[in-house]
């Protein structure tokens, strides 16, 4: 947990209020366990079932770092010494030790603080007072954090550091309110990890993903400060609510149960609609069939803690049934809504008291642009386009709802151009500017995040709900390497976390040019083959082979030196993502070698055959230690080797014939990043900004916020513009400039992503980074994670000369530019003059 976000520090709030005689001091020590001091939990019997699940597992964590199970009571005439006092703050318990709170009500917070003799039996009392459940878990598990159980003590095997006494400085603390209100996951594609490692290995007795797996799930949650869950739902699962202890759970630990885009009224289609007896899917021919199938689920449910998903897809991820036009579509879509809200009426209460959404995904974005009117306390939910970059978000009339809006976002993803189910190599800093742009316009109300089968996400999720709980502290460019050096130091120590934290920035560095997954330059839907890379073999290639050769080799040197209790941690947080991406990119790269040897160097065709085969194996090897000796097998069945079988992850075919292998790099005449301009004029305050971290030279500009206004001047006059100076030997007779950029969407669907390119004093030309939909260009500007832009230019004399860009249109963010003779291809990676 990086240390800036555990609210122990001097803040009293509602302490003030408190009418007692008791010594108050704004720090105190708190003996927790020490030769001659055991302390007892005290929790309020009459709380909620979460108190005492809280209570059990900090009295575990206790355990774990000390040997020393603390006594768990709930009469206070049974308690003396010290003890850990847990409730509510409007509780009896609580109002004990504290007097009574005339503070309102909050969210999600918790106050902590110690008292001295409290009464007759307790020498010293260390107070836990949530606002609500939720706030007083937060509240416990900062404290397990404090005597150094990591949230990931289960989910990642990181040891509790041991610790024969624990003795406790206390700060008062008044925790904050979450900045995003709902913040949780979305299990999907847990075909390949989550469900087959429940059913063999964790929960045989279900089968399945069941309650007792989703009991860790959500404790991992509550430990992130997280409060959400969009269930499993493939067809390999059962539906969440066909095992009751589900729910039970889900109640117990007072999440917040919701479901994804293609789940209306927490139905979970591919398993709970039977087309057999209930027939099409479909409101047109058969509304009245789906409408008892929503009131079943809905009647049951009535008792949940939930998020309601309005509108209506197909069974699964496509498009509405029966649905000729747009028109009808929107249309049918609103007496849909009309049908979903006053079920909820009917069943819970007002539909403007309970939470629901409309998530605006794939097809459903146009049904909305279409002019759907969304009743005002309808959540709207904004989407990624499945690849990290936000699709739309909320303009200044939507702003104004009442429910507000909110962000579905990927770190996996099962579909077209290509899947990214294996590894989780999303780079923090790309989450960090989507999920704050989004914060900024107001989209505060529900973050989703969509984790596969949490391994191997687990660092993309803690920085994911971290950021949740307060974007604020992430308002610094490179805050998120401060985040990841935190976390890994808090796990492996100062030194070990250090280096740790440079491998892993390196790894997320090589993933932004080329993800693992992608290596064969393959696509699905329809699945295709694979097929050379375009890093050219003569440079870029070794150059890749050689970076990745370099991490491995961090990665076996500081192996030996990490602890034998944090064996399991390092591999699964370190080395099997590093390793694996290693080894996937170098099959590949040897691959291209082969083929260009082909027919021509028999020795050598032979001995990078060997290597592709080497690697190959290699991904088989990590990936079976990683299920079958780590943690003495518990993790079995949870990494598969390949998810969905694509072509990429078989052993590639090593006698393709290719007539567009690069052998050489292309030429460049000019390279220059962005970000390293002669002049800027005309910006606003604070901008241009280099954005640590984004694109290919790791340091892209943003030009201006994502909320400023388009600025269309045919003089340009008053235009924000970038200057570069740049000097030519010779004339080039044919030139062609390619402008890079980060391949992300304007902020509204009307927006585009306009510049104008000047060179000297030339005409201005206008570029459009903009992409619709699923374009060919959208898909090859996700898969190299990078979008492209040329224009080709009058002949330029050699001397000097300027190139200006005029910025046009928000949102656009540059990495860098190229002149080249026109035709010429550009190189794959960062280019040398």
């Amino acid at each position: 947990m990086f240390k800036q976000f555990v609210f122990l520090s001097i803040n009293i709030f509602w302490f003030c209020q408190i009418q007692s005689a008791n010594a108050q001091h704004d720090s105190a020590l708190f003996e927790v366990v020490t030769s001659t001091e055991k302390a007892s939990i005290i929790y309020d019997k009459h709380g909620s079932p979460l108190d005492s699940i809280t209570a059990h597992l900090l009295a575990s964590d206790i355990e774990r770092v000390s040997g020393y199970l603390p006594k768990l009571i709930t009469d206070l005439n049974l308690s003396s010494n010290n003890a850990i006092v847990i409730g509510n703050k409007q509780s009896a318990l609580i109002q004990s030790f504290l007097g009574k709170d005339n503070s309102s009500n909050e969210w999600e917070t918790y106050a902590i603080q110690v008292l001295e003799k409290p009464n007759s039996k307790i020498d010293k009392a260390l107070v836990i007072a949530g606002s609500d459940a939720r706030g007083t878990a937060y509240g416990v598990f900062s404290i397990s954090e404090k005597i150094g159980v990591s949230p990931w003590y289960w989910w990642a095997d990181v040891p509790p550091k041991k610790q024969k006494e624990l003795v406790l400085k206390i700060e008062n603390t008044q925790s904050k309110s979450p900045k995003v209100k709902y913040r949780g996951i979305f299990i999907n594609d847990e075909d390949w990890g989550l469900q087959p490692w429940a059913k063999q290995t964790f929960e045989p007795e279900t089968g399945d993903i069941g309650p007792k797996t989703y009991a860790k799930v959500f404790e991992l949650l509550l430990r992130l400060r997280a409060n959400s869950i969009w269930p499993a739902m493939h067809p390999s699962t059962k539906a969440f609510f066909h095992y009751p202890g589900n729910r039970k759970m889900a109640e117990k630990y007072e999440i917040v149960l919701g479901s994804s885009h293609a789940e209306p009224m927490l139905r979970n289609n591919v398993d709970e609609w039977e087309h057999d007896t209930m027939g099409d899917f479909n409101y047109f021919s058969n509304k009245k069939g789906v409408l008892d199938y929503w009131e079943d689920r809905v009647d049951e449910a009535k008792n949940v803690n939930g998020i309601y998903t309005l509108g209506m897809r197909g069974v699964h991820d496509s498009g509405m049934e029966g649905a000729k036009t747009t028109a009808g579509a929107a249309t049918m879509l609103k007496d849909i809504l009309k049908d979903q809200r006053a079920l909820i009426k009917k069943h819970i209460g007002k539909p403007e008291s309970v939470p629901q959404v409309f998530t605006v995904y794939k097809e459903v974005l146009d049904l909305y642009d279409y002019g759907l009117e969304l009743p005002d306390d309808v959540t709207l939910m904004w989407t990624d386009d499945n690849y990290g970059y936000i699709r739309r978000l909320s303009n200044s009339e939507e702003r104004k709802r009442s429910g507000g809006s909110g962000v579905y976002y990927h770190a996996s993803y099962w579909g077209r151009p290509h899947d990214y189910l294996w590894l989780s190599t999303t780079h923090p800093a790309l989450i960090r500017e989507e999920m704050l742009k989004a914060y900024d316009t107001g989209a505060d109300k529900i973050w989703i995040l969509n984790v596969g089968d949490i391994k191997p996400a687990e660092y993309t999720m803690q920085f994911f709900m971290d950021l949740a709980f307060d974007p604020e502290k992430f308002r610094e460019p490179a805050s998120y390497k401060a985040h990841m050096l935190s976390f890994y130091q808090d796990i492996f120590g100062s030194v070990e976390g250090e280096k740790i934290t440079a491998m892993r920035n390196a790894y997320y560095n090589l993933a932004w040019i080329r993800k693992p997954e992608f290596m064969g330059w393959s696509q699905t839907e329809p699945t295709r083959p694979t097929q050379v890379t375009e890093f050219s073999i003569k440079e870029e290639n070794p150059a890749r082979i050689a970076t990745y050769q370099s991490l491995t080799a961090q990665v076996k040197k500081l192996s030996p030196t990490i602890s034998k209790e944090n064996q399991d941690a390092f591999f699964q947080l370190v080395s099997y993502p590093i390793l694996g991406a290693a080894a996937m990119n170098k099959k590949y790269l040897y691959r291209d070698l082969q083929v260009y040897h082909h027919n021509t160097n028999e020795k050598e065709f032979e001995k990078y055959r060997d290597s592709v085969s080497f690697y190959h194996n290699k991904i088989n090897e990590l990936t079976d230690h990683y299920n079958q000796e780590i943690a003495s097998g518990k993790w079995n069945a949870i990494m598969h080797r390949a998810p969905r079988g694509l072509p990429v992850f078989k052993l590639p075919d090593t006698t393709i014939e290719t007539t567009n292998q690069t052998v050489e790099t292309p030429k460049v005449e000019i390279y220059k990043a962005v970000a390293d301009y002669d002049n800027a004029s005309k910006f606003e305050k604070e901008f241009p900004k280099k954005l640590t971290g984004l694109g290919y030279t790791q340091n892209a500009l943003q030009v201006a916020s994502a909320t400023a206004t388009s600025k269309v001047d045919t003089t340009f006059k008053k235009n924000a513009s970038l200057t570069y100076k740049f000097n030519f030997e010779e004339a080039i007779q044919k030139p062609q400039i390619t402008i890079t950029a980060i391949p992300n969407h304007p902020i509204n669907g009307d927006q585009k992503l306009r510049l104008g390119i000047q060179i000297d004093k030339g005409d201005i030309n206008l570029i459009d980074f903009k992409t619709s939909g699923r374009s060919e260009t959208w898909k090859l500007n996700v898969l190299r994670n990078q979008a492209r832009k040329s224009i080709e230019l009058e002949e330029l004399s050699a001397g000097k000369h300027t190139l200006t860009i005029y910025v046009i249109d928000p949102g656009v963010i540059l990495d860098y530019f190229v002149i080249t003779q026109s035709g010429n291809p550009i190189p794959y990676t960062l280019p040398k003059n």
